[in-house]
């Protein structure tokens, strides 16, 4: 497989997963603000807790499909 091929396929995967989050019925409490997609788990999760650090938001929650894939960030505001 060539180099473009493998680059191709990797972003359909990344647009696919986080076009999942966007599409997915929110599985969390109505009390959660959406925030934003984030590129991964692990940035979602620092920007979560930037937001509790900042007394912004009270918790945070990350809902991704895979720890590499994209994440999307909701918060409990104060």
């Amino acid at each position: 497989m060539s180099l473009r091929k493998a680059f191709s396929a990797a972003a359909v995967a990344g647009l696919v997963a986080g076009a999942a989050l966007i599409a997915a019925p929110t599985a969390q409490a109505s009390t959660y603000t959406y925030v934003g997609i984030y590129p991964t788990a692990a940035a979602c999760h620092a920007a979560g807790q930037a937001y509790v650090n900042s007394h912004q938001a009270i918790v945070y929650f990350c809902d991704t499909t895979t720890e590499t894939g994209p994440a999307r960030l909701s918060v409990v505001l104060y």
